[in-house]
């Protein structure tokens, strides 16, 4: 015997990218379901380093942080060479967030106006109807059979992308992730046995030894607890993060000299341009599983915020026009694409030049400021290469590179496609019938690009 449900949207993950969804629709007026797996003190349970930047929560008018769901406000982030010996500060208010705490909040806002939230209910695939997207089959806590049905249905199960994956491999959202585009994390949070000196500055370390193809990063909870983790380049056989803290961190007096771990736990994280596309018929992708995410630092809950922000418009309009098609639904990927997701692109491009630099490079770049701490800034908040890549700025970052002429003519390159990328996707497909020929074009200027950077 099998339960069924109807409501006019189906959201399923309850992480940051569903959880705020359900949040911006709770005055909607619409018949809203919110699914995860997960009991109450489970939801947001992805372990990363915890931190977001304030400005997230203003473009996207999400409430502040407060109380137990903070744990330490930031003012910025120390950016520290192979050698440990240069230390590029940017400046930057933000957050480190208990998860657990922020994403209750949320999910009790959007229950208390009325969203139907289902806890430990595991949604088992996609419900597809004479080709078309009606609902997900899924288990109930007491164990019995459930259909939920919508005329929406959001995938927000992560970049596991558990809707996604299942749907038919003709449909544009099913597209494969790239082990190369990804990273795999482990974090710990640690009691520490010392004071932190100056915990509003998170602190990430650049060191291709210790976590090849990422960093690895510190960031205080306050005086005496820290989340410290890393990241390394998935597909490139490089030992487990896990097995990297036990064997190279544990050996840095910041990370052994603790008093217990509060929680240990690692996750893959997508680190790429967008998603070709976050919507088709009946179907939305957002956060993790649309991997909306920074390429460059990994970091995904700002990107999640937005694309769940534009995605609630969408939704909205689609139930206006009554119109729940690939071309209705295409405003989110409008809308997404232009505030942060053609920056999302150009910082991918950055990323894959940065993952194959050598701690020598690193080091050399740094010391010799190739990028000043406001150039690192921005470049990572407008995706545009801020090492002043003009005629005079080119004439001057020259004589600094002196020693690493190879390093120069790639940041050359790294600068033009990044702006080349920006324009392509400054001509986004304004509807699905054009998506195909776009994506063929940003496929072979990737394969240029990588090309012409000896990958």
């Amino acid at each position: 015997m099998t339960k069924n449900y109807k409501f006019d949207v189906v959201i399923v993950g309850l992480g940051p990218a569903g959880s705020t969804l359900a949040y911006f629709l709770k005055n909607s007026g619409l018949n809203v379901a919110g699914i995860d797996m997960v009991d109450e003190d489970g939801l947001w349970g992805k372990p990363c380093g915890d931190a977001i930047g304030k400005h997230h929560f203003e473009e996207t008018g999400l409430p502040f942080p407060e109380g137990k769901e903070l744990s330490q406000k930031v003012d910025g982030i120390d950016i520290i060479s192979p050698k440990k010996d240069i230390v590029l500060r940017v400046q930057g208010e933000g957050f480190v967030i208990n998860r657990n705490q922020y994403g209750r909040k949320l999910v009790k806002e959007a229950e208390k106006s009325g969203i139907s939230i289902f806890l430990k209910t595991r949604v088992t695939s996609p419900k597809i109807q004479d080709n078309k997207l009606i609902g997900v089959s899924a288990i109930l806590p007491n164990g019995e059979n459930a259909l939920f049905e919508g005329n929406i249905i959001v995938d927000a199960t992560g970049n596991g992308g558990l809707l996604r994956r299942l749907l038919p491999k003709e449909w544009p959202p099913n597209e494969p992730l790239n082990p190369l585009d990804t990273n795999i994390a482990y974090r710990e949070i640690r009691d520490l046995n010392y004071d932190i000196e100056e915990p509003s500055y998170l602190r990430i370390y650049l060191d291709q030894e210790i976590s090849p193809g990422g960093y690895w990063w510190y960031f205080p909870e306050g005086k005496n607890r820290a989340n410290i983790g890393l990241g390394v380049q998935g597909g490139m056989n490089y030992p487990t993060p896990n097995t990297i803290f036990k064997t190279r961190l544990e050996q840095i007096d910041i990370v052994k000299n603790h008093t217990d771990v509060i929680n240990a736990s690692g996750s893959k994280v997508p680190t790429r341009r967008p998603a070709n596309t976050l919507v088709w018929n009946n179907f939305i992708g957002i956060g993790d599983n649309g991997f909306t995410v920074n390429p460059v630092h990994g970091g995904g809950m700002g990107y999640a915020f937005v694309s769940s922000y534009y995605s609630s418009q969408t939704i909205i309009n689609a139930f206006q026009n009554k119109d729940f098609s690939a071309k209705s639904l295409w405003e989110a990927n409008l809308k997404y694409v232009k505030a942060i997701g053609k920056r999302q692109a150009a910082l991918d491009i950055f990323r894959i030049f940065l993952q194959r630099l050598s701690n020598d490079d690193i080091e050399y770049g740094l010391k010799h400021g190739v990028m000043k701490a406001q150039d690192a800034y921005e470049t990572s908040v407008t995706g545009e290469l801020k090492a002043n890549m003009g005629l005079l700025e080119k004439a001057t970052l020259a004589l600094k590179m002196l020693g690493r002429p190879s390093l120069l003519s790639k940041l050359v390159i790294v600068d033009d496609y990044m702006k080349k990328v920006q324009k392509v996707y400054d001509v986004y497909p304004q509807s699905p019938l054009e998506l195909n020929d776009w994506v063929s074009y940003v496929t072979s200027l990737y394969k240029e690009y990588k090309a012409k950077l000896g990958i």
